[in-house]
């Protein structure tokens, strides 16, 4: 039985917003901030099971936040394989940068095959402060 995709205003706000913050991560509370601004009352639950749906579909990653007691959400870009590297994620802003380099990728492995583990890479991330913050100060 095929699911229904049901286009509401919320769902259409809440697209809205993740286009426009492709480039940083997000919390919950950011996004119900924009629904209100926009006219739009939901409670938490009905955010945050929106969110759970979009990372299980693959089109968000989440990862524990380093400036909160929560989780950063991230747009999925259609390039970026998240599965297959690492991220990292600035402790000031929350902002999440795919590592994807070769490098990065090379290192990764040897840890892997050197300890005998698997990494769950949609799990890890290396956390500091991104240029952007330092550059600030």
């Amino acid at each position: 039985m095929l699911q229904k995709l049901y286009h509401t205003k919320t769902t259409d706000l809440i697209s809205q917003f993740i286009g426009l913050n492709q480039e940083k991560g997000f919390t919950a509370s950011d996004l119900s901030e924009f629904l209100k601004s926009n006219g739009v009352e939901v409670n938490k639950t009905t955010v945050y099971r929106n969110l759970e749906k979009m990372t299980e579909k693959g089109q968000l990653i989440k990862h524990k936040s380093m400036i909160s007691d929560g989780f950063i959400y991230q747009s999925v870009e259609e390039e970026h394989h998240c599965e297959e590297h690492i991220h990292f994620q600035c402790c000031k802003c929350g902002s999440v940068i795919h590592l994807d380099d070769e490098k990065t990728s090379e290192y990764l492995k040897s840890i892997s095959s050197e300890l005998g583990v698997k990494i769950d890479l949609n799990l890890s991330s290396l956390n500091g402060i991104c240029q952007k913050c330092r550059t600030q100060n």
